[in-house]
This record gives structure tokens, C-alpha cells and sequence, in this order.
């Protein structure tokens, strides 16, 4: 099975504007609302592939209620802790750029961590964990060790989509794939990225330190997949791209879903375009008649330090 864990998930509440001004009465020419978190957005891209999964966190309040029904309608299994506090509401901006004010989230109790710590600990041989997004304000970093030493104790793979700052603590502990791009790389290892040689050769080091799997999508030029001792380079598919939240998370399900089925890399990779293209052409999180739709268009070339896609 595999578990999303979202600590702080959200209802992520659009709002298309015409034109913002501060300080005036704006109006809205459109608005919808969706369930938001990185692993929830996981789980539902999951789902549009076949692959099913458990999502859970912290949620509580009528928001966790609209995040629970929502999950429901799409046939994700859910095994949320639920806690005294709403869950939050984000609110994302629409118009020439998108602007994003994004809540704190609730308070965790003690007890209440140490339900969601209990009900990690059933994860089991071939169970996959994957960690994503923000933490609660009384939720600390310490969480990340804890299930990864749950995952580590029952041999379930884990993945971690988290901060940079964070990240790099993580990175000798095993996870199977992290996606990361240039600015994010630089921030972890503390170096600045110049040509497609910087960004081999820190790949190389993230690799070394334990990591199986590396995406790094390059701004305009697609994303590359590094593996211990290959690299290969999906060219950026056209179109118009109307959402960049949850491209990031829509790969990271493509990539393990394909690969829990054919344990090939490249395939997953492959798949793991597509889903975060489609996701990028459309408002929501991809469906899988999107996704097929571009895994048609995916081109993947083997590269190597000299190859210059920057």
C-alpha cells in the first residue's frame, strides 16, 4: 500500500481576478475551491492511474470535512487523525501571475501526534510512505525521523517532498526519489549551479548520500531523471500552462506508481512527465484521460555531463 502523508493539508480556495488592486473593492470573475496538500494532491493523481492509497494527516473542522468528502467522492481511502482545530484555507490568486497566501494551519495536540505516530507504525514490507508539504505550528521537524524509522523498521520505502532545509537532513536515510530543482539543489548543498557539469556532479553527491532516485526539472528545457549511474533528460512538452501547483507532486505519482508496477525507472520517469505536464495544462490535478494523452508526447534522450539542455 502506499500512505500520503499531508500534515497541514488545506482547502485551497482559487479566485480569478480581472485585476487586483490594493487598498479597492476587487471582485472575482470565477472561483473554485479543491482539497490542497502535496500528498493529498498524490493520492488523487493515484487514483486517476489505478494505483491505490491511503491519505493521512491532520485534518479538523468543516474545511476537513470538505477535504474528506471531496476524497471520498473520488474513491480515496482516507485515515486522517482528527484534530480540534479547522484545517486551513489557502487562497491562491489568479491573474497574470499567480499570488498565494497560504494559512498556518492548527494546532496539533501531544495526543493527537501520537495517534498519527501509532497509526503510521502499520506500515509494512512494500509499503511506500510518502512525506509532503508544511508542518502545523506545533508540529517540529522531529516528525520526518520518526517515520522514516518506522519505514526503516518495517521495510517500507519511503519519499520526502519537503523544504530544503529539511531535506538535506534526510538525504543519508534512504528515500527512494526526491524532486528537486536547480534552486533547490543549490540550497541543500550550499553551491551555485552554472552549466549541465555543476548540476551532474551535485546530483552525483545527493545520489552518493542515499537517495536511488533524483528529478530535476529544468525551468524551460523539461526535467532530468538521475539515477547512480545514468542521466536522461525529458524535453519540455508545449502547451499552454495554466497551474504550476501540484506539477511537482503529480511526477512524484507518476514515477511510483509505474514503478511499484514495472520497477523501470525510465518508464516511471516517462509516466511521471506526462502526469505533471497534464497537470500543468489544466486548473486541477491531472485525470487520467489527460495523462494519456501526453504520455504519447513524452521524449526521453540518454545525456550525460557534456549534454548542454540548460
Amino acid at each position: 500500500m502506499i500512505y500520503t502523508v499531508t500534515l497541514n493539508p488545506s482547502m485551497d480556495f482559487f479566485v480569478d481576478l480581472e485585476e487586483l488592486v490594493i487598498g479597492e473593492l476587487n471582485r472575482m470573475s470565477n472561483d473554485y475551491k479543491v482539497p490542497g496538500g502535496k500528498g493529498i494532491n498524490i493520492s488523487r493523481v493515484l487514483r486517476q492511474l489505478g494505483m491505490p492509497s491511503v491519505a493521512t494527516g491532520f485534518i479538523g473542522g468543516y474545511t476537513g470535512q470538505f477535504i474528506e468528502d471531496w476524497l471520498e467522492r473520488e474513491d480515496i481511502q482516507r485515515g486522517f487523525i482528527h484534530v480540534d482545530d479547522d484545517s486551513r484555507i489557502n487562497v491562491k490568486l489568479l491573474k497574470q501571475e499567480e499570488t498565494v497566501i497560504n494559512a498556518k494551519g492548527p494546532n496539533v495536540s501531544v495526543m493527537e501526534y501520537q495517534e498519527f505516530l501509532y497509526y503510521m507504525s502499520r506500515v509494512e514490507e512494500g509499503d511506500t510512505v510518502i512525506m509532503s508539504g508544511s508542518l502545523p505550528p506545533t508540529i517540529t521537524e522531529e516528525v520526518y525521523d520518526r517515520v522514516i524509522s518506522i519505514c526503516n523498521a518495517n521495510k517500507a520505502r519511503f519519499i520526502m517532498d519537503v523544504y530544503p532545509q529539511e531535506m538535506v537532513k534526510l538525504l543519508d536515510k534512504g528515500p527512494m526519489l526526491i524532486v528537486a530543482d536547480h534552486e533547490m539543489i543549490e540550497k541543500m548543498l550550499g553551491v551555485e549551479i552554472k552549466n549541465p557539469s555543476d548540476l551532474h556532479k551535485y546530483a552525483k553527491i545527493i545520489l552518493d548520500q542515499g537517495v536511488d532516485y533524483l528529478i530535476s526539472p529544468v525551468e524551460g528545457r523539461g526535467s532530468i531523471l538521475f539515477t547512480k549511474d545514468k542521466a536522461y533528460h525529458g524535453l519540455r512538452i508545449t502547451g499552454e500552462y495554466v497551474n504550476s501547483e501540484g506539477v511537482r507532486e503529480a511526477m512524484i505519482a507518476g514515477f511510483i506508481a509505474t514503478y511499484i508496477r514495472l520497477s523501470d525507472p525510465v518508464e516511471a520517469y516517462r509516466v511521471a512527465i506526462a502526469c505533471g505536464a497534464a497537470t500543468a495544462f489544466t486548473r486541477d490535478m491531472a485525470k487520467r484521460p489527460e495523462i494519456e494523452e501526453m504520455i504519447e508526447k513524452v521524449e526521453i534522450n540518454k545525456i550525460d555531463s557534456s549534454t548542454d539542455i540548460f
